[in-house]
């Protein structure tokens, strides 16, 4: 079986987390405060902290003892895990913290005193301890939690504060009872949090073959881990009993541990991020929960939740409107020169008979052009003018069809669909729309040049460019003409839509109040998120 370490490591400064110590003082919450300082003296501390949790019966604390060499930690029919217990590896020696209601330094004890005051759980908060645990080294720190099925508060406040510490979670089950819900429940937890998670399945040598095969029985736990969507690292097979036991895992277990402490950096950086990204969810929530009185009491003064969702809802469609209405102006100004742009791309202004006349009007306008042999300069005049006024109109004919009509009907729909056509917008139409000047056609003719076929394309080229430029800037100064009338409308109609969210929050203070609550919610969450 192959055990994944965690090595993705997730960033935080120590800037961050004085930050949020910081802000949970501002907030009174001295509780996340103080876990948070824990979290920042664990960042610099250099220990990689191995919590064992587990029901009483499950064997965490001979697992313990058989992991640290020697009987460090009480164990027999009295619950001993009372209280949180760490154990380093050091001169044999014992502290025992008093609660906080009980003030005091800290109770030092030898190692053959410690099994009475760990009977005494109500009386002291943690116990640290330290013996020769070579497994250790000076890095590594175990830590036995009390049994996850106490029925005591302080018990259980207890294990949960002593998991923000822990940086690694071995989770230890009775062979017979792994799959009970509240194993799998605290499991679920504890895979939630982030932190790294192995499973040890305890009392292996319970197991018999002859009923059911072990690959059989892991099956069925994997699967209904898989069910919870408990996500963990290594599911491990251990007996103390039976140390030969062909299923045991125990050097297995050893070998895991030496590793992860040899790989500690990356997994207190983990560690502590999910740390304090729990604490801030943790505050998040009992921040709501303070609230909740109050928010029943709104609701019930607004007539319920269906009362108060409609109220909302209509709040929020009010905003959506006011969003569509100022955005609408610049929208349609957008719109309308894409379609123009569109429209005049595809546009064909010279076809073939548009360029036969083309060429018919060059070659008049070429020097030494002349009609007839006497009384020519008059014929010759009279003539290039018939053949620009052909051409004029032909082209006129040409640019109507495809350009000039289809922008005429594309500003009045788009005038039409948002306020009402007169003939001010007939007029300025009028007036912006170019059609085809005669100068257009004639600026670039070059009477020098030679008239060729490549020399006509050109010619043609650059006029439908400039017939096309000249409607683009006709329809830039329609477009802005049209954003401005609508911008004055979409002012009036915001000023409208302001009256009606007014009366809608005016009908109901308590409305108001409510929203005020979850805003605040919304940004404390908000700036805690900015924060991390």
């Amino acid at each position: 079986m192959t055990l994944k370490l965690m090595t993705d490591e997730i960033g935080y400064s120590m800037t961050e987390l004085n930050r949020v110590r910081d802000r949970f003082l501002d907030w009174n919450d001295e509780s996340s405060s103080a876990l948070t300082e824990d979290l920042i003296r664990k960042g610099t501390g250099g220990e990689l902290t191995l919590a064992f949790c587990g029901h009483f019966s499950a064997g965490k604390s001979s697992m313990i003892n058989a992991l640290c060499g020697k009987k460090v930690l009480p164990s027999g029919p009295v619950p001993t895990s009372a209280n949180v217990v760490t154990i380093r590896s050091g001169e044999p020696r014992a502290l025992i913290h008093r609660t906080v209601a009980d003030h005091g330094e800290p109770i030092k004890v030898t190692i053959d005193e410690l099994a009475e005051y760990c009977k005494e759980g109500r009386e002291y908060s943690a116990i640290e301890v330290w013996d020769d645990v070579p497994l250790l080294g000076a890095d590594g720190v175990l830590m036995d939690t009390p049994g996850v099925d106490s029925t005591d508060d302080g018990h259980r406040l207890a294990t949960h504060s002593a998991l923000h510490m822990a940086d690694i979670v071995f989770y230890v089950m009775d062979y017979n009872h792994v799959q009970s819900e509240s194993n799998l429940m605290f499991a679920k937890s504890l895979s939630d949090w982030g932190k790294p998670l192995y499973l040890i399945v305890n009392q292996i040598d319970k197991h018999r073959d002859d009923e059911l095969t072990l690959s059989s029985y892991l099956n069925d736990v994997k699967k209904a881990f898989a069910q919870w969507k408990i996500t963990y690292k290594g599911l491990l097979c251990t007996s103390l009993k039976v140390q030969d036991h062909p299923y045991n895992q125990w050097e297995t277990l050893k070998s895991l541990i030496a590793e992860l402490i040899s790989r500690k950096e990356p997994l207190l950086r983990h560690s502590v991020s999910c740390s304090i990204r729990h604490a801030a969810d943790q505050h998040v929530e009992a921040y709501t929960r303070s609230h909740q009185d109050e928010k029943e009491r709104l609701l019930e003064e607004m007539g319920g939740e269906e009362a108060a969702a409609a109220l909302q809802a209509r709040l929020h469609e009010l905003e959506e409107q006011k969003r569509t209405v100022a955005g609408l102006p610049e929208s349609i100004r957008a719109e309308l020169r894409k379609e123009a742009d569109k429209l005049l791309a595809n546009a064909n202004l010279t076809p073939a008979d548009v360029r036969d006349l083309s060429l018919s009007f060059l070659e008049s306008r070429k020097s030494g052009f002349k009609v007839g042999f006497l009384f020519s300069g008059g014929k010759t005049e009279e003539e290039r003018r018939r053949r620009l006024e052909a051409f004029h109109h032909r082209l006129e004919e040409q640019t109507s069809s495809q350009v000039d009509w289809h922008l005429r009907s594309l500003f009045r729909n788009s005038v039409e669909q948002h306020a009402e056509w007169n003939a001010e917008w007939e007029r300025l139409m009028d007036a912006e729309l170019p059609g085809v000047r005669e100068d257009m056609i004639t600026r670039t003719v070059n009477p020098e040049a030679t008239v060729s076929g490549e020399y006509v394309l050109n010619y043609n080229r650059e006029l439908a460019e400039e017939i096309k430029g000249s409607y683009r800037m006709a329809v830039l100064v329609l477009a802005d003409r049209l954003k401005a009338a609508l911008t004055d409308a979409a002012a009036v109609r915001l000023q409208e839509l302001e009256r009606q969210g007014a009366e809608l929050l005016a009908q109901s203070a308590a409305s108001a109040s409510y929203a005020a609550l979850q805003q605040a919610e919304a940004a404390r969450a908000a700036e805690l998120a900015e924060l991390l």
